[in-house]
């Protein structure tokens, strides 16, 4: 996707905390600013069942800069025991009836 002249990926990141942590991660999760790392937009958070307790949406410019905000900002949050950041790929866009043509 490209937006103002940017390269943008989107990218879920998955987030398994430590039994009876999730107070803990609230506040850092709505702390972040929208760019909480130059060229990382966040998008959205959610708290999910099964296997992760929480994701985070969120927009990159490069795998660098996942990899980077992933690496220092999330998995440094007291109580995270593991992420999964998956690369989104959009084959349609249910909300303008449109497929993907990438």
């Amino acid at each position: 996707m490209v937006v103002d002249g940017l390269v943008k990926q989107k990218y879920l990141a998955m987030i398994k905390i430590s039994p009876n942590m999730a107070a803990k991660l609230y506040e850092p999760l709505m702390e972040f600013e929208e760019q909480p790392l130059q060229g990382v937009w966040l998008e959205e958070a959610y708290q999910v069942f099964g296997k992760w307790d929480f994701a985070v949406l969120f927009e990159a410019d490069s795998n660098a800069n996942a990899l980077h905000f992933v690496g220092d900002k999330i998995r440094l949050i007291e109580g995270v025991l593991e992420t999964y950041t998956i690369p989104l790929s959009p084959i349609k866009d249910y909300k303008n009836n449109k497929a993907s043509t990438s």
